[in-house]
């Protein structure tokens, strides 16, 4: 504060800017001239917004030709000048669109980019952006081809990142509808088209984190209230372009080329993309039964609570990923096709173990495609929601037409039946898709009748992509890689997490009623709607029969894991011989497949009878399983002791003694045997190994060594004191010479001093108590016996004191006994 005073001292920039003709190369040699800029010096800022000055300024961003000396720092200084947020300087550049149109010219150099020259630029722009952004929203779209020439350098991260910040301005009011702009420039196949597996894996890298980041902002900028006032979940635009068919179809056939250079690469960026788009969606749905939750709550207690999602909502939500999966679906056969063969592996490699054929990213990332659309299942179709989302696409739909239902019925052969007609009509697309038998008309026909029902939602293409996983073969060949490279804890836990939620699916929709009649309101039919949950349903829980039976039949999960342990037991009994990699896994995998058939063992029980009741199987169930699950369930370290302060017991020639924690106070003896006990019960274990001579510690572990008995000593000698309830924190603060109850008590017979005037009858701390025996055990054998004496490491400090320290000692000594103290 004390500049606004006139105390500080004088900047080195204004005595620069006094002077007449300074230059800017001379403020660029000024180490404080970024700090001034910060602080909005005003005399700084009125020569920073001359044209001349600015147009410099803008010239030492844009030049490629400066001298050495110049070439890394000039352009740094003058781009952080721009950073500093001066809002001056951002009026005076858009008032000069020549020297904004200047900066905004290096995007038609040649690509790539110098990283710093990107950099510098970037951080011009998004200042302009922030500061003016109403003025740079009309001349970033007034600009010829600038999406093409922003996306040609998108392998240039600060480019992706002015691309990135376009799109923030879009959530206030002088950037709204730049995303709708964007979109209608299309930008999204623009980006997509950057996939091409013969461009450069940067280029990739860099697209893919663009459209990563576009996702992730789409969502983040549309709340709970816009999105019930538009009827749609999260996203935007950009999103949803990005998740329509024709957008996925080309990403896929991108992601599937097989003689293109950089295939793998492309593939790698666009599962992570795709899984990306599920995983928001499932946070959209987890959302939902979140505030659906919480309006049942507020319902049930009758109190204020949010509002019920809108059937648009819902509706949004049931279809939102069909055009995702359905292409998804489409293209199962070749990305199963890629575990098999994948196309960046080309052989063994040499390993710390040998040669061995690696896993590859294509492999791995494949698995976890797969994964991501069987944990999409498992969500929708054990959602509270699921009744509600169905639902909400049949609305206002008119029942099919009495003649269409009729002639597919004849067709199919089951007159009448909405699920079997379904059903025909997946059948009849499958077989379109693998041998082209079904016919034109009986599809067509299919169409009308399931459109009649009810519009496709998630669930449907979702059971479509379950058939044709099961067509393709993909849970065994999982199961395959699983068991090939148990070493690759990557891949186990991704196959863990297919089988555990194909399992957890099973077991959810067998165990569920189909439709709750309290579900639905009064609006249409309730017979008809919870007809149409409970088909859906159906054919839910068939797909995902389909699943489980294939994991056992062609997957041959029981015998494989029974004979991996057996593996795994051989390895482990070799010379150095460690436990497989995939064990742990397994055992997870074992207890999946247990739960299952205790759940559901009346589906499977005669279809995996051979598979479920093989003795080998039972054995390992009920034998190494179970041991494993009892010893992964003991804390580590062992049981927590049975109590924290551990009582210290010694027995010796002096009887028997017990150190008991605040809550516990035990004094024991065997002479007699009788017992001293203040407060609590005495522990018969402790009673145990008495009379042995020995010194016991904690649960009983002999500790022979001097200083444990040198510590019983001075716990014996220090014993009366405690007893009778003597304060010696008081003490201590009247008497300071607190060394004198270490007389020499213990140098003669260690029998402990005690006073005639004051005779110990009643306990201190308990009256009820009478001391008088417990007085006259003090003096038995098991205290007044002198301890054998002890060789220890100690030094001997006895012949130490001078001749006034014993009288001073004596003193101390003669004064704690009249105070009634030992």
């Amino acid at each position: 504060m004390f500049w606004r005073f006139g105390f500080h001292t004088a900047s080195a920039i204004d005595g620069l800017l006094d002077k007449e003709g300074v230059t800017l190369e001379e403020l660029f040699e000024e180490e404080e001239l970024l700090q001034e800029c910060k602080s909005h010096n005003t005399k700084l800022v009125e020569f920073l917004c001359k044209p001349d000055v600015l147009a410099q300024l803008v010239g030492l961003i844009t030049r490629e030709d400066l001298e050495e000396s110049k070439r890394y720092r000039y352009p740094y200084v003058a781009s952080e000048i721009f950073n500093c947020e001066i809002f001056a300087l951002c009026e005076a550049m858009l008032a000069n669109t020549t020297l904004l149109e200047s900066l905004w010219a290096m995007l038609d150099r040649p690509a790539p980019m110098n990283s710093l020259s990107a950099s510098n630029f970037m951080k011009v722009n998004i200042v302009l952006f922030s500061k003016k952004t109403a003025e740079m929203v009309v001349f970033f779209k007034n600009q010829s081809d600038v999406i093409e020439k922003l996306l040609n350098h998108i392998g240039t991260s600060a480019i992706a990142d002015v691309l990135l910040k376009l799109i923030t301005v879009d959530d206030v009011p002088e950037g709204s509808g730049i995303v709708d702009w964007l979109s209608q420039q299309q930008l999204i196949p623009k980006l997509i088209d950057k996939f091409n597996p013969t461009l450069d894996t940067e280029v990739h890298n860099t697209a893919s984190q663009t459209l990563m980041d576009i996702i992730a902002v789409s969502y983040q900028n549309v709340g709970v209230t816009e999105q019930e006032a538009l009827g749609t979940i999260g996203g935007n635009k950009l999103v949803e372009q990005l998740k329509s068919e024709e957008i996925q179809s080309r990403l896929v056939s991108y992601m599937l080329e097989h003689d293109a250079p950089n295939a793998t690469n492309t593939l790698t960026n666009g599962i992570n993309i795709i899984i990306e788009l599920i995983r928001r969606f499932c946070s959209e749905i987890e959302q939902a039964e979140y505030l659906f939750h919480q309006l049942q709550m507020t319902t049930q207690h009758k109190i204020g609570g949010p509002v019920p999602a809108s059937n648009d909502k819902l509706r949004s939500l049931a279809t939102d990923l069909n055009d995702l999966l359905r292409v998804l679906g489409r293209n199962i056969p070749d990305f199963a096709a890629l575990l098999t063969s994948p196309r960046n592996v080309k052989g063994s490699v040499e390993t710390t173990i040998g040669k061995q054929v690696p896993l590859g990213s294509e492999r791995l990332k494949t698995c976890e495609l797969f994964a991501e659309v069987l944990h999409l299942q498992y969500l929708f179709a054990s959602s509270p929601l699921f009744e509600r989302l169905i639902i909400s696409t049949v609305d206002d739909v008119p029942p099919p037409p009495k003649d269409v239902v009729h002639a597919v019925s004849q067709t199919s052969g089951e007159a009448g039946d909405v699920s079997s007609l379904s059903e025909a009509m997946v059948t009849a697309s499958l077989q379109d898709e693998y041998t082209g038998e079904a016919s034109a008309d009986l599809n067509q026909d299919l169409m009308m009748v399931d459109s009649a029902q009810s519009e496709r939602t998630v669930s449907d293409e979702l059971t479509s992509v379950s058939d044709f996983i099961v067509q393709a073969n993909v849970l065994p060949l999982c199961l395959d890689l699983f068991f090939n490279f148990p070493w690759n804890n990557f891949l186990h836990s991704v196959v863990y997490d297919m089988v555990a939620k194909v399992f957890n699916t099973y077991s959810y929709i067998s165990t569920q009623p189909y439709a709750r009649p309290g579900d639905f309101d009064s609006s249409t039919s309730l017979t008809r709607r919870m007809g149409i949950v409970e088909e859906k349903m159906k054919r839910v829980q068939d797909s995902v029969r389909k699943l489980v039976v294939t994991i056992f039949l062609e997957g041959h999960l029981t015998k494989r894991i029974t004979e991996a342990q057996r593996q795994n037991d051989y390895a482990v009994e070799q010379p150095k011989g460690v436990r497989l990699g995939f064990m742990g896994h397994l055992t997870y995998i074992a207890d999946e497949v247990v739960k299952l058939i205790e759940k559901c063992q009346a589906d499977f029980a005669e279809e995996l009878k051979d598979y479920l009741q093989a003795e080998d199987w039972q054995e390992y169930v009920s034998g190494i399983l179970r041991e494993t699950k009892e010893r992964d369930r003991q804390p580590l370290g062992g049981a927590r002791p049975a109590a924290v302060n551990q009582h210290v017991s010694m027995v010796g020639e002096m009887g028997s003694f017990a150190a008991v924690d605040e809550a516990d106070t035990v004094v024991r003896t065997t002479n007699g045997g009788t017992a001293a006990k203040l407060g609590g019960e005495s522990d018969d274990e402790d009673d145990e190994g008495m009379g042995t001579g020995e010194v016991y510690v904690s649960d009983g572990d002999v500790a022979s060594d001097q200083f444990a008995r040198y510590l019983a000593q001075q716990m014996v000698n220090d014993l009366p004191n405690r007893l009778l309830g003597g304060d010696e924190s008081d003490d201590e603060e009247e008497n300071p010479q607190w060394i004198g109850e270490f007389d020499s008590q213990t140098a003669d017979n260690g029998e402990v001093p005690m006073s005639e005037d004051a005779p110990v009858t009643t306990n201190e701390i308990d009256p009820m108590i009478d001391t008088t025996d417990l007085a006259t055990q003090s003096n038995g054998p098991g205290f007044n016996q002198a301890l054998p004496a002890v060789q220890t490491d100690w030094a001997d400090f006895s012949g130490s004191f001078g001749s006034a320290v014993p009288d001073k000692l004596e003193e101390v000594k003669t004064t704690d006994v009249k105070d009634g103290r030992v």
